[in-house]
């Protein structure tokens, strides 16, 4: 393990650019479920918006996707950064090159719901960042269903 190894957000290389492999080395990282190497290729392949973070010598440190309809509503999915690497602020600078990627194709004066299923125990992260708990006075509950073939 690498851990403790970057010292300064100088050290991490934001970019678009990640392999269906590499998504995958963090998903597992981080105990999500595995994906088919098919999946995880068209997963990549089919998001609006990516934004990878790797070390300075290329290593993959995290990771999020943004699926946008190009009219109002943006979902946001996958953000991932390995427990080697978390609490350095990289999984905020994520989500925050992805919600300035989806609001750079929107007109002065239009709004854009962002929406994401949080993994357990990281709302907090995600209040921090803006994001509102549901149920609340004005919206129902999330809700979501993982269906097989």
């Amino acid at each position: 393990k690498n851990k403790q190894r970057i010292l300064s957000m100088n050290d991490i290389i934001f970019s678009d650019n990640l392999t269906a492999q590499e998504f995958s080395i963090l998903r597992k990282s981080v105990g999500f479920p595995e994906l088919t190497q098919r999946q995880a290729v068209s997963c990549i392949e089919n998001t609006t918006f990516l934004t990878a973070a790797h070390s300075a010598d290329g290593q993959i440190v995290g990771m999020g996707r943004c699926l946008f309809d190009f009219g109002y509503t943006a979902y946001i999915c996958d953000i991932i950064v390995h427990p080697d690497f978390q609490h350095r602020k990289i999984g905020s600078k994520i989500v925050d090159s992805l919600k300035k990627k989806t609001l750079d194709c929107v007109s002065d004066g239009e709004k854009v719901m962002f929406v994401l299923v949080a993994a357990k125990d990281k709302e907090n992260f995600y209040k921090k960042l803006g994001f509102c708990l549901r149920p609340n006075e004005k919206l129902g509950a999330g809700m979501s269903v993982w269906l097989g073939k």
